[in-house]
Order: structure tokens, then sequence, then C-alpha cells
């Protein structure tokens, strides 16, 4: 095997592509709280790296045995041996210690370590005991990362504001969306064959013979969740200091447009007839893209143009990058 096959594996393990994600939720809520300081901000990137790393490898990690009942996850690095379980475990390690050097060297406050640790802490029952937790694993998950969240705005100051409150808890509920809905669909043909109790196989979705069976429960739980945030959606658009309804209403058109696709790839992924795991991921990244910039235009009067073009920009310039360098394409990863 040359050492090109080997380092690919090992950043392919770290999810490498999608490391961003946890970093940019972290630098938002110091953003909103009024942190403009680029090389905290670039330190708290490197922290929300570090967590992104921990927890993905640990989520491997613990389902090694569960992946290998599922024919289209041979190929990640832990299932086919191409990375020994030592080797994972040890940057498992040196992940969550890496990300406590640089929070205790740059932010020495007691409340930001507690609410790391918070998050950290569920992050690894998530990983390790979420599939045996019967309905409640999408909610611990959900609150790791709502927990790093607020680690990012508690560097600034401890007294959150509204705004900073509602997109906490925006965060929360969208992860719960996130993982019952999307997460609980692509995973549903080994979670059911091998007893895993997330909220979707209790609820009776199911894949027999190739088709994707999804029961009017899920899919009255799905839109239950999408209701809900809807609900923090109209308070976050009462904030004054970000109300949409000023005299040309375009940001509320263009809102308001976005929440329109939204719906209808939603309406599509739970009525999808055929067990398509690449479909699944497909359609979610849709949903994900399109929610995160709606968020980020809501708030824009808080952040600026120049922060908000780098926060729509930098995620999926990183996911594009580092997709086509580890999958040799854009959008779509292997595994």
């Amino acid at each position: 095997m040359s050492k090109k096959t080997k380092l690919i594996a090992y950043f392919r393990l770290l999810r490498f592509h999608a490391g961003a994600s946890e970093s940019i939720l972290i630098l938002l809520g110091a953003l909103l709280m009024g942190l403009r300081d680029i090389f905290s901000l670039f330190v708290l990137f490197f922290i929300g790296l570090f967590y992104h790393i921990y927890g993905y490898v640990l989520n491997d990690y613990a389902d090694i045995e569960l992946d290998k009942k599922s024919v289209d996850l041979t190929k990640k690095p832990l299932v086919s041996g191409l990375i020994p379980k030592n080797h994972a475990l040890f940057i498992i390690v040196s992940a969550a210690i890496s990300t406590y050097i640089l929070t205790v060297i740059f932010f020495p406050y007691l409340i930001s370590i507690f609410l790391l640790s918070c998050a950290m802490i569920l992050a690894a029952i998530y990983d390790m005991y979420g599939k045996k937790i019967p309905g409640f694993s999408d909610f611990i998950i959900a609150g790791s990362l709502a927990f790093s969240f607020f680690f990012g705005a508690s560097v600034v100051s401890l007294s959150f504001t509204s705004i900073t409150l509602l997109v906490g808890l925006l965060t929360f509920v969208s992860i719960v969306f996130v993982n019952v809905v999307e997460g609980g669909l692509k995973d549903v043909d080994h979670d059911f064959l091998s007893g895993g109790k997330t909220l979707a196989t209790m609820l009776g979705v199911k894949v027999n013979e190739g088709r994707l069976i999804i029961t009017k429960k899920f899919i009255g739980a799905a839109y239950g969740l999408i209701g809900m945030i809807c609900v923090v959606l109209l308070f976050l658009f009462m904030q004054p200091l970000v109300t949409l309804f000023d005299g040309l209403y375009i940001r509320l058109s263009l809102i308001l447009f976005l929440l329109v696709i939204v719906f209808i790839v939603c309406y599509r992924l739970l009525h999808l007839p055929v067990f398509d795991r690449s479909k699944i991921k497909r359609l979610y990244s849709i949903i994900n893209g399109l929610a995160g910039a709606g968020l980020f235009i809501i708030i824009y009067p808080l952040l600026g143009v120049e922060v908000l073009v780098i926060l729509l920009a930098l995620p999926v310039t990183w996911y594009v990058l580092f997709n086509m360098a580890l999958y040799g394409k854009p959008l779509q990863p292997d595994i």
C-alpha cells in the first residue's frame, strides 16, 4: 500500500472534508457575542476542528462491528482494516487533549471549560451508547453541539443575548432534526437489522428488499420538528436587531424563498420509495446548506458583510476542496 493511499485513509477517518462544520458553530457563538479578534477566532476554529475529529473518530471506533453489517460501509477505514483500531484510539485521545490544551491556554475560563466538557462528554455518550438508548440519542448529540455553540459564546461573555440564546435553541432543535431524519434514514438498513434503537427504527422505519418504508408516525415526528424550528425562527424574526420586516422586505423574501425550497426537499426526503444512502445524504446536504445560509442571512445585521461572506464561503470551500482531494468529487463522499 502506498503512503498516499494510507494518508488519504487517515484523513477519511477524520472526516476532514466536513471538518469546518463544528468550527463554524463555535465561531458563530463567539461572533454573535461580538468577538472580532482574528487570532482568537483562528484558535476557536482549531478547537472546533479537534472537537470534530474527536467525535467522528470515536463514533467510527464504537460502530465498527455495527458498520460491518452494511455493504455500503465496507470501505470505511476501520471497517476495512486499513487503519488499526489502536491508531484510531490514539487519534481520539490526541484530539481530546489538543482541544483542552488550546482552551486552557487561550480561554482559561472555568465556565468555558465546563461547557466544552459538557460537549465532549455528551459526544462520547452518543458515540459509545447512542444506539442503545431508545429514542434519546438524537437529543444527546444535539445537546453536545448546542454546548459547543455556547462554549464559543462564553469565551466572550456569560451575559448571553436573547439572539444568542435563540440561535443556541435553534441549533439544538435543528441537530435533533438532522439526526432523527437524515441520520435515521441513511443508517436504517443496518440499524434495523442489528436492533439499533434509533427514533426512526422505533417509529417503524425499515428497509425491505431495497424499499424504504417510512411510516406516518415518523413523517409526523419530522414535520413536528420542522414546526418547532419555525416557531424559534419566528421569535428570532421578532428581535429588533434582526428584524426582517423593513421597508424593502428583501431579506424576508429571500428567507421565504429558501424556506420553500427546504420544505420541498424535505418532502422528497420523507417520501423516498427506495433506500439510497447517497441520495439521502445528497438531499440533506441541500437542506443543511440552505438552512445554514438562511440563518446567516437572518442574523446578517449583527455580523456585517465581510463576516457573512466568510461564514458562507468557508464551510462550502473547505468541503469541496477536501472532498475533491479525498474522494475525487466535489459534493458526495463515498462513506
